[in-house]
């Protein structure tokens, strides 16, 4: 569900950006986006900056973004996402 992209995603957006799990389905978006009606209902994840500031100076490599990613997608399985 939550992939390495996703992480990528989150991570290159210049906003403050959010990933959220919306019909079953991870997407990033804008952080006032989530309050849309188009995002109701929808599970946020985390945010850009919660992601920063947990992996700091480790963000680059791939592999660290898949471990994020299967980290993130566990996280949401346990939550019923």
């Amino acid at each position: 569900m939550i992939t390495e992209a996703h992480v990528r995603a989150l991570l290159n957006r210049e906003d403050d950006a959010v990933l959220v799990l919306l019909r079953g389905r991870a997407e990033v978006v804008s952080a006032p986006e989530v309050d849309s009606e188009r995002c109701r209902g929808a599970m946020t994840v985390m945010s850009g900056r919660e992601l920063r500031e947990r992996l700091g100076a480790a963000r680059s490599a791939p592999g660290d973004l898949r471990t994020v990613a299967a980290t993130l997608d566990a996280m949401v399985t346990e939550q019923g996402g």
